[in-house]
């Protein structure tokens, strides 16, 4: 009953039709599958028109990575997707990577996968013993979570013996984690190392701070130096979960990155369960927006760059913008149409103390400000200084009547775009005036100097 209530959540009335055919006919490729193969059926609903496939991904921390896919096929459209058959694994499945459903597939021949695409997170499987029994676990690792972080805030608010009463409960709900995870070991290890990342011990005031206890056994419960880790995508979410709770906790950036990459360390460093940690780490810094965010996800990019799973155009689209308010990180670089129609870049003035200014002819504090830079160049300009104008207009002769106005003679391009310009959004510019200032090799010295503190800068840089 049970069954048949949570089908009717999850199924719309029109689709308790295919109940008497759940073995969906597959499609040609499907139909010449040979006995090395397993067959993931998919009978999913809520399928936006544009979305004419369903697919099967690998996680690897940052990347998830398709591994097949499929249209929808048969008379009844389900959607038959097939990977070959080995020693089970997690997956996920859907119509794109934002909404997926978690899956066991390997051992059994045949899985059927009921959902609505846009609640992936909802779906069930009908025939699999083995999502089944991950499901079972996943419910019991959520009450293990619920019931200690009701101990912990009980503990927390208590005193006397009450708290030694409750300092007992978390004592019991320990030996309870440990005594499930040991049933799980030796049944269903795929299950058991899930488990065990996913588990975390309770602060009970020993150990220092909640801090420190957290930072040193918060892996209690895994061996990150296990090799069968290659596979198990809840690395990624554990290390992710780790730096959040340090940071809740009044952890500073810095010191939970360091908790982290001390942990890190268990980890054999070529593996891929050490990338599937880093990009947790680099997941909970962005999450936060830390000051830490472009400096470990650079490391992450120096490492994987040659190793690209999909995840590092974008990775490294996002640390240009965020390095643009960091001191010491390269300035990306910008390239565009000069006011006679020629062409520009900022790499062209590498070797020169430079200003990027950004502003446009209709913005009045930037003009405003025009007289102090011109001061300044005609001052450090012999001495190594320059300015590279990015100009926010979309009118080509608004843009050159205001650089002849203001008698701006340095070097100027825009793309002409207004608050769409592609130069603003590598920046992250949200407002003008904006100004970054950089060293000979390109770095960021500092971002939005005018006025008093940009003319005090140069003479600290050039002299007087």
């Amino acid at each position: 009953m049970k069954k048949l209530l949570l089908f009717a959540f999850l199924m719309p009335a029109s689709l308790w039709a295919f109940q008497k055919n759940t073995s969906a006919k597959p499609t040609q490729a499907a139909a010449t599958s040979s006995s090395n193969k397993v067959t993931l059926t998919c009978r999913l609903y809520g399928t936006q028109s544009s979305a004419d496939k369903v697919f099967l991904y690998e996680h690897v921390g940052l990347a998830k990575k398709p591994v097949a896919s499929a249209g929808k096929s048969g008379a009844d459209s389900a959607y038959v997707l097939m990977v070959p058959a080995g020693p089970a694994r997690f997956y996920s499945v859907g119509a794109n990577e934002q909404s997926t459903a978690k899956i066991i597939l390997g051992e059994e021949k045949q899985v059927t996968l009921w959902g609505n695409t846009q609640y992936m997170h909802k779906a069930r499987t009908v025939n699999s013993s083995a999502n089944k029994a991950m499901e079972s676990m996943q419910e019991r690792i959520n009450q293990f979570a619920t019931e200690s972080t009701q101990l912990r805030a009980q503990f927390n608010a208590a005193t006397g013996n009450l708290r030694k009463s409750i300092d007992e409960r978390l004592v019991q709900l320990a030996m309870r984690k440990q005594k499930y995870l040991d049933s799980l070991k030796t049944a269903n290890p795929l299950l058991w190392r899930s488990a065990g990342l996913q588990m975390t011990p309770d602060y009970n005031g020993q150990g220092g701070n909640e801090a420190e206890f957290y930072a040193k056994e918060w892996f209690r419960y895994v061996n990150l130096g296990d090799k069968a880790l290659e596979t198990i995508p809840d690395v990624y979410n554990a290390f992710e979960a780790f730096v959040l709770q340090q940071m809740q906790l009044g952890t500073s950036h810095e010191k939970a990155v360091q908790a982290a990459e001390a942990q890190l360390a268990a980890i054999p460093a070529e593996s891929t369960a050490r990338r599937m940690a880093q990009g947790g780490i680099v997941s909970a810094l962005k999450a936060n927006n830390s000051p830490q965010y472009p400096m470990v996800a650079k490391k992450y990019l120096d490492t994987y760059r040659n190793k690209d799973l999909g995840e590092i155009p974008m990775l490294d689209s996002e640390v240009k913008k965020a390095s643009t308010f960091l001191t010491g990180f390269e300035a990306p670089d910008l390239a565009g149409m000069t006011p006679d129609s020629n062409q520009f870049s900022l790499k062209q003035l590498r070797g020169k103390i430079v200003l990027i200014d950004f502003w446009a002819s209709w913005c009045g504090p930037c003009r405003k400000e025009n007289p102090n830079v011109i001061a300044n160049y005609n001052k450090y300009h012999e001495k190594g200084f320059d300015i590279l104008g990015v100009s926010l207009d979309r009118e080509i002769n608004a843009w050159r009547n205001a650089i002849k106005q203001d008698g701006l003679p340095w070097h100027h391009i825009s793309d002409l775009k207004g608050w769409q310009s592609g130069h603003a959004a590598l920046y992250s510019v949200t407002s003008i005036p904006q100004t970054l200032l950089l060293d000979r090799q390109g770095n960021i010295i500092a971002r939005n100097l005018r006025g008093d503190q940009l003319g005090a800068k140069l003479k600290e840089l050039f002299g007087e």
